[in-house]
Formats: C-alpha cells, sequence, structure tokens
C-alpha cells in the first residue's frame, strides 16, 4: 500500500490534503485508504474527482509517512481495527454507495467544503441526502438533515472515529436512540 501514497488536495483548500492509496477508481471517483498523522489507517473514504485539485506523490512528507507505516507494520500498529479490509461492494457511484450504507445503517461522515456531517443515510433523492445526524454528546440521533450531493467531497465510508462510536454502542448492547 505505501508504495503508492500520495497527497490528496481537495478544491478551494490549498493548505490541507489527504494522505492515502487508492484502492480502485472510475472516472467519477475514487477509493482510497486514507493515513493519519502517525502513519496508521484512518478511514475508507469516497472521493468525487471532480472535488480534487491536484494529487501529489513525490515529497519529503510522504518519505517520511513511508517511513512510519514501515515502523506501524513493523509492530502490527499499521490498522489495528482493520478499516483498510472493510471496503465497500458497491462504490462505483455514490447512489450505490450511499444504497448500502442505508441498508447496513452504517454510520457515515460525509464531507462538504464547509461541513463534516455525521450520521445514518435516511433519504437519497436525485440531488439530496438525507443523514441524520449523531449527537456526540448524547449518542443519539435528531431529524434528518438535508444535503446537496453536488457539495459532498468526501463520503467516509469507514473512519476510526465512526468504528469506535459504533463498537461503543455494541458493547453496551444498544442501538443508538433517536431523539
Amino acid at each position: 500500500m505505501a508504495n503508492n501514497l500520495f497527497e490528496l488536495y481537495l478544491e478551494d483548500d490549498a493548505d490541507s490534503f489527504v494522505v492515502g492509496t487508492a484502492v480502485a477508481e472510475t472516472p467519477q471517483q475514487l477509493l482510497i485508504v486514507s493515513i493519519d498523522d502517525n502513519g496508521q489507517v484512518d478511514s475508507v473514504e469516497l472521493i468525487g474527482r471532480a472535488h480534487v485539485s491536484k494529487i501529489v506523490t513525490d515529497t519529503t512528507y510522504l518519505e517520511f509517512c513511508q517511513s512510519m507505516i514501515a515502523e506501524n507494520k513493523a509492530v502490527n500498529a499499521f490498522d489495528p481495527f482493520q478499516l483498510a479490509e472493510q471496503l465497500p461492494t458497491s462504490w462505483q457511484s455514490m447512489d450505490r454507495l450511499l444504497t448500502e450504507c442505508q441498508n447496513e445503517r452504517r454510520l457515515i461522515s460525509l464531507v462538504t467544503d464547509s461541513e463534516i456531517y455525521t450520521g445514518h443515510v435516511s433519504l437519497i433523492s436525485a440531488h439530496q441526502i438525507g443523514l441524520q445526524l449523531v449527537d456526540f454528546e448524547s449518542l443519539s440521533f435528531g431529524a434528518p438533515t438535508l444535503i446537496d450531493k453536488s457539495d459532498v467531497m468526501v463520503i467516509d465510508y469507514v473512519s476510526r472515529q465512526n468504528n469506535y462510536v459504533t463498537k461503543y454502542w455494541q458493547h453496551k448492547g444498544q442501538k443508538p436512540k433517536k431523539d
């Protein structure tokens, strides 16, 4: 995985980037495994190519990331939650991925240029996504929030944070409450 590492810059944000590697792609989107700043797997993301401003593959920072990844792999700490193994089966289109997430009641995050929304998919229409947002203080869900599909730059199919919340609910033996 580390040999194809890149920095991916999203539109309108020249200062920050996602470090990762592509595991699959179509002309419209990339399915990537992102790496955090400790050299560990952070998430599996679907990124719309229309929102990508550039991809860089040869930087000193990526060399540093490669060394952290190697160290983490040596001590079995690269992907401690096996997130990179949790690839979606229907990622080739946004609607198919969202339908899969809705059917699984999967906790996902949607990233726009101004917000990160986390919750369960409750509606998929031609132009909008309904997401029942999770309240991280009460670990419950509120009313659905509508998000324009054209604003969604990244879908976190599985992430470390969402994995923690899901495992917490499973450990407590309860399903998340609806407000």
